[in-house]
């Protein structure tokens, strides 16, 4: 990177945790640890080093980072990396107005899409524990943006941190002001100071934790801080892929390229890189010296946000899940999966279960990601009304209440799957059918909405449009089969 040269941008006031997030401009730079799951016992140092162009000297300078281990807890794995990058997320959440952090465990296995079991806890824990362990030394490769230079800084992450447990039985579980007691961490100044001087990014968290390959999410960030300076960037393989990414040094050019391929065609498929045959992308410089090509996909995303989203990705976005996630989600998994999560999701709601009572958008996510297996009194619901060919009658009321509710459950997914398949054309002739159809107090709203130019407005009425419409065509016959009037 060039001396000077600022791609950070600060944070709004008020946003929110599951859109865009914050990457410190140093973290990104060289990796804070070691790609595998386990570091053999006998390593306690990592090294990563590059050259960079310093414009007041005007001369090439070597900017090294030293990652020195305690004995007891090791260097950081990439599990940790994906740590540190949730602690940021908890202090942009208070706009970071002190390096002292309140927060609990729950709040930063969901931030990060961890799994919410035990396992995920302890590995929170772990982490901790090791950073505080971890020190880190900069030399000549620590950009300080006030002085617009770089630096040497030699520091810990975090200076302290306490973990508050819970309660054991018979114990108080909050405190004398009747709260809750909160874990905390505190950040270290240096680090801190960065923080407050502006030195960030926005990152997408809601791509990043889509991505599976630690390679993948190590070179997204990299990535994604330099693409400030062009949509196309060239780098020197060996020090792109050992200093930048943390690949092995013993690695020779076949090795580093068959590491970096899986990561880079995870990154394609999520619609971030545009996809390139293999002789574009490593190209031979000179005999024994190789360079990786990448250009960002910037047509393909700016023409996915201009068109409103159709189809399955609407879906998702009415349930409350963020645009980016939806057409990644999309992208990424089958359509038979996110159709069955979405129908398991709806009955959820409608009992007001509550495995979505905190966070529904974010359960109809996780469910999609981790594959969640539906609950056992919604696995055969469909097939059950339709096999007896009638609602099944009970003499306990809240029972004929259930039964009449899943009635009206199996409805709406007949109708939220008569729209999923749909081509765009499909919905444009259901659109002119509905504006026929609907109530003229309804149509009116829905025209006033287009004529606003407000998006967000003119996709809710146009689901009630269809919805609507729907509901009209389909009846119910012998109080259990869906036909078509």
């Amino acid at each position: 990177m060039k001396e000077g040269s600022d791609p950070s941008e600060t944070q709004g006031r008020n946003s929110h945790l599951n859109r865009m997030g914050r990457d410190e401009m140093n973290l990104a730079e060289f990796p804070l640890a070691a790609l595998a799951d386990r570091v053999p016992k006998d390593c306690k140092t990592l090294v990563f080093e590059d050259q960079a162009w310093d414009k007041g000297q005007k001369q090439w300078v070597l900017r090294r980072l030293t990652i020195s281990a305690s004995d007891k807890f090791g260097l950081p794995t990439a599990l940790d990396d994906e740590v540190i990058v949730g602690l940021v997320q908890l202090s942009k959440a208070s706009n970071f107005a002190d390096r002292h952090v309140p927060f609990s465990r729950y709040r930063l296995v969901h931030l990060l899409g961890w799994r919410e079991e035990g396992k995920s806890y302890a590995r929170v824990e772990e982490s901790l524990k090791r950073w505080l362990g971890v020190s880190l030394y900069y030399e000549n490769a620590w950009w300080d943006k006030c002085r617009r230079r770089w630096m040497d800084a030699h520091f810990h992450l975090l200076d302290n941190v306490t973990l508050c447990r819970r309660p054991k039985r018979g114990e108080r579980a909050n405190d004398g002001d009747g709260n809750r007691p909160l874990s905390s961490f505190t950040w270290n100044d240096i680090i801190f100071r960065s923080f407050q001087a502006g030195n960030l990014r926005s990152i997408d968290l809601d791509f990043y934790r889509l991505l599976k390959s630690s390679v993948a999410k190590r070179m997204y960030r990299f990535l994604d801080k330099h693409f400030y300076f062009g949509v196309r960037q060239q780098y020197r393989l060996l020090e792109f892929a050992r200093e930048h990414i943390g690949l092995s040094r013993n690695y020779d050019v076949a090795q580093l390229k068959r590491r970096l391929t899986p990561a880079i065609e995870e990154l394609e498929r999520g619609g971030y890189l545009e996809p390139m045959p293999s002789k574009e992308r490593f190209i031979c410089v000179r005999r024994g010296q190789w360079d990786v090509v990448f250009v960002r996909a910037a047509k393909a995303a700016a023409k996915a946000e201009s068109n409103p989203p159709v189809g399955m990705a609407a879906q998702l976005i009415e349930r409350g899940v963020t645009a980016s996630t939806a057409n990644q989600l999309v992208r990424v998994y089958p359509a038979e999966q996110i159709k069955a999560k979405l129908q398991v999701f709806d009955q959820l709601t409608a009992c007001r279960d509550r495995r979505i009572s905190k966070n529904p958008a974010g359960y109809l996510v996780q469910s999609i990601r981790k594959n969640y297996m539906a609950p056992v009194e919604f696995r055969s619901l469909p097939a059950t009304i339709a096999e007896k060919g009638r609602t099944p009658t009970r003499k306990n009321a809240s029972a004929r209440k259930s039964a009449e509710s899943s009635k009206k459950f199996y409805v709406e997914q007949e109708i939220q799957r008569h729209l999923a398949e749909l081509s765009p054309e499909g919905l444009a002739e259901l659109e002119v059918e509905a504006l026929k159809s609907s109530p003229s107090l309804l149509v009116q709203r829905f025209r006033q909405a287009v004529a606003s130019g407000s998006e967000k407005l003119v996709r809710e009425y146009r689901r009630c449009l269809l919805e609507g419409h729907l509901r009209a065509i389909f009846r119910l016959r012998d109080g259990s089969t869906l036909q078509g009037a």
